[in-house]
């Protein structure tokens, strides 16, 4: 029971990108409801939105109040670590406190909403003084037995020619705009097959397919030897098999079809057994003693698991969850996007079983909400996914693992809030008393600078687990075999390739580059087509046969003539995945090729399927991007192969070597992961690259120093933190013009501080509008309190100066990354 006595208010943030906000009148009759943490209904401009209580308070402003209207939850949906995490990410990225709100929870109880209209039934009694047609309009809605949303009755009154008078209702306060919570319950369903009894698998067994080989006893005889339940989409795919077919076996009483939740995890086909927990070897467990003796201590704390590719980080990481259950807590794992895959989870489940909760981007917006109700409810305590599961509900927290903490995808670029998970899981470990793993074959400068100022433990891993070794790197200088190529491969590439298939061993290949070529170029003009939304040359992607840009997601048919000159004489230059995959198949015409990249995975179930196959050496090469890179564990593969290491260098960033050399060491990673010895062989035009110096030795630290004293007199991270302003408009002059004004205002607030630009953005046009960048280098040890004051000074004297402010979106990027 509240015994708070009136007057009471309260402070509301809205998920809008204005940083303020809003201040109400609590009534009476919701004193007993009101608290921090819950949603409610509040008069928003000519609506009724929804918001979060953030404050409550007795401190009356001077201005007149408007009072909340009605409280939505019965209880806190954000308990007050959560909402303080949210606090501190408003003030330290430099967003609304409602975005990132919007942010931590799932839809449905966030503030996405839908509009509706419905009467205001204290207007009832005077409906005496409405028009004949404002009357039919009042009582129709009031006759509705669902409030209708506001799109419908503004189209259904633009159809009958009223929309003026629904407007003029809704704005003399006859009709009024509610929020409702937005939440998509239609759970996505795909619809597998399975055998319709054990008698009919039995059947299928011992068929033999008759003279006449009718289609469906060719699909029956491919069915049969494969591991059923599957879905429809993997059945198809085979050859001799369609859905004609398979309705046929339904028929025949072989098959039945059944509809299951589309991105479910399957546990049913997840092996369960804690027995199974692997014991540590010596190393792993002086590695893992202070984390579990910090754990104890339920005190925060702060590790580095720096181990090499292969040492067995995840054993280390399993047995402290482990520890952390039997001290009554949960655990978050984070992995990135891309590393989540079926085998990841599959480790997890072996030993946790039901405890695991898995987030990923496919979940449905019903899916992530049952995920998030088990989690707060106790039901589930172990979180495993990307950035969105460091805010998972789980109560009390006693661990989070970072793992490939030095990965980019940890930093949320668009939408706001443009946080950084390593910042951010560090920042909720402080404030729930919790312990933070971050692990790493290669860690982040900013990590291993954290370890040198004492701000975090380091604990090594040296050695790979049983008898696997690391492998031998070579460094192939492309300049000197131009005349000794074999399609994208140096002759000794070719030749090791050769050989490792011929002791039917697996090799990857890694070429950074999605699509078929960079770019079409006309041999009369020299035209390349471009983007008509972007600053950028179209993608081939030769399968789709279309020019593609990534960026904007344009696309159309490849060009037959240029489109300047309207010659014929096209070509193609560059190479990307696609290529590669052609010119591999076309030199090794036996080998199997399988193609692992963001094209060949878009598709529902393509990720776990490639490599699934890969694993049970289906396919005896794998060409991707980055992607193959990322925690791939196949003990098969002894030859990985880059085919270009110069692609990275390109990348516009302080950090293009560090992402080089991680890149290089991580795909190394992936070769000689079992008993036999891994060679990689790394093609490039620029051996001479301070980061491809120290991969043949696997000498992190060697480059880490390398590049720390390359970076300090330059004052870039980890000697200072990058705030990146990105200002974009329609019109390049007035943005150019804003830029230099936000410049000077920096100049006047921090008139010591290095600031690069203003400078075009690396893509500076795009889809109609134009970017400009500037970046500032703040002092790393500054807080939330410091970098908010400073920008609002910041951007306080810039709208004052600059008074076309509006036409010109300035967007800040705190830890910005390039």
């Amino acid at each position: 029971m509240s015994t708070l006595s009136p007057p009471l208010f309260v402070d509301i943030a809205y998920a809008l990108a204005p940083r303020q906000l809003y201040t109400y009148r609590v009534p009476e009759k919701l004193y007993e409801q009101i608290s921090i943490g819950k949603r409610v209904w509040a008069p928003f401009r000519s609506y009724n939105a929804i918001g979060m209580v953030v404050r409550v308070h007795k401190q009356e402003p001077s201005f007149e109040l408007r009072a909340i209207r009605e409280v939505l939850d019965t209880e806190a949906i954000l308990d007050e670590s959560l909402l303080k995490l949210t606090e501190w990410i408003h003030r330290f990225y430099y967003c609304s406190w409602g975005e990132t709100i919007q942010a931590v929870l799932p839809s449905g109880l966030n503030m996405v909403s839908k509009q509706y209209i419905r009467s205001n039934s204290n207007r009832a009694k005077d409906v005496g003084e409405l028009t004949l047609k404002e009357k039919n309009i009042w009582n129709w809605v009031e006759s509705l037995a669902e409030e209708a949303t506001v799109e419908e009755l503004r189209k259904r009154s633009r159809a009958q020619g009223d929309l003026g008078i629904l407007n003029n209702l809704i704005k003399m306060g006859w009709l009024e705009i509610w929020e409702q919570p937005e939440v998509k319950s239609k759970e996505a369903k795909e619809i597998w097959w399975d055998w319709k009894d054990k008698e009919a698998k039995n059947k299928a067994s011992i068929f033999v397919t008759s003279e006449k080989k009718y289609k469906w006893e060719q699909a029956l005889n491919v069915v049969k030897g494969q591991c059923l339940p599957a879905r429809n989409q993997d059945l198809k795919m085979l050859e001799k098999v369609g859905i004609s077919q398979l309705r046929t076996l339904a028929k025949k009483g072989y098959l039945s079809k059944f509809e299951k939740s589309r991105f479910e995890m399957q546990t049913q086909q997840l092996s369960y057994d804690p027995s199974k927990i692997k014991a540590l070897n010596e190393e792993q467990c002086v590695a893992i003693d202070p984390v579990l003796q910090q754990l104890e201590k339920q005190k925060f704390g702060q590790f580095l698991l720096y181990g090499i590719t292969g040492s067995g980080k995840t054993e280390v990481y399993i047995h402290a969850i482990k520890k952390a259950q039997e001290l009554g807590k949960g655990a978050i794992v984070l992995v990135p996007e891309i590393a989540l895959t079926p085998s990841t989870v599959a480790r997890f489940y072996k030993i946790f079983g039901e405890d695991i909760a898995v987030f990923h981007s496919q979940l449905s917006a019903s899916e992530r909400l049952s995920v998030w109700n088990a989690l707060k409810n106790g039901q589930k305590n172990i979180a495993i996914g990307p950035r969105s599961a460091l805010f998972a509900p789980i109560k009390p927290l006693g661990l989070i693992v970072i793992d490939e903490e030095h990965d980019s995808s940890y930093k949320q670029m668009d939408p706001a809030p443009r946080y950084h998970v390593r910042e951010t899981a560090i920042m909720r470990a402080h404030i729930e008393e919790s312990v933070v793993v971050m692990g790493s074959a290669t860690p982040s400068l900013q990590t291993l600078h954290r370890v040198a100022k004492d701000k975090a433990t380091m604990l090594r891993l040296n050695q790979r687990h049983a008898e696997a070794t690391l492998p031998s790197v070579q460094i192939l200088d492309l300049k000197q075999y131009k005349s000794a190529m074999k399609g994208p491969m140096a002759a000794p590439t070719f030749l090791a390739v050769k050989e490792s298939l011929k002791r039917n061993e697996q090799v990857i290949f890694l070429l950074n580059r999605r699509g078929f070529a960079s770019y079409l170029q006309c041999d009369e003009c020299g035209h390349i087509p471009m983007s008509p939304d972007c600053s950028v040359s179209l993608t081939l992607h030769k399968r789709k046969n279309i020019l593609l840009c990534h960026y904007s997601g344009y696309a159309r048919q490849i060009d037959t003539h240029c489109e300047a000159c309207g010659s014929p004489n096209l070509s193609i230059y560059g190479s990307g995945t696609q290529q590669v995959e052609e010119q591999i198949e076309m030199l090794f015409p036996e080998a199997r090729v399988a193609r692992f990249d963001r094209d060949s995975t878009s598709k529902k179930g393509a990720h776990a399927k490639i490599l699934e196959s890969f694993g049970r050496g289906n396919a005896d090469i794998l060409v991707g991007t980055q992607i193959v890179a990322k925690g791939l564990d196949f003990p098969n593969v002894t030859l990985v192969v880059v085919l270009d290491a110069d692609t990275e260098q390109a990348y516009p960033s302080f950090q293009s070597s560090e992402r080089l050399y991680q890149l290089l060491s991580q795909v190394a990673g992936r070769s000689g992961r079992g008993q036999k010895p891994g060679k990689v062989f790394i093609q490039t035009r620029q051996p001479e690259h301070p980061a491809l110096q120290f991969v043949p030795s696997h000498d992190h630290e060697g480059f880490a120093r390398h590049e720390m004293a390359f970076r300090k007199p330059l004052d870039y991270p980890p000697f200072s933190r990058l705030i990146k302003c990105v200002l974009k408009g329609s019109n390049n002059e007035q943005v150019l013009a804003a830029s230099m004004v936000l410049f000077q205002a920096w100049q006047q607030v921090v008139p010591h501080w290095p600031l690069l630009g203003p400078s075009p953005a690396p893509i500076e046009w795009m889809q109609g509008q134009y970017y400009w960048e500037l970046i500032v280098k703040v002092n790393p040890e500054k807080g939330a309190q410091y970098i908010e004051a400073m920008l609002d000074q910041v951007l306080k004297i810039y709208k004052l100066s600059f008074p076309e402010h509006r036409s010109v979106r300035v967007t800040i990027h705190v830890d910005a990354i390039r």
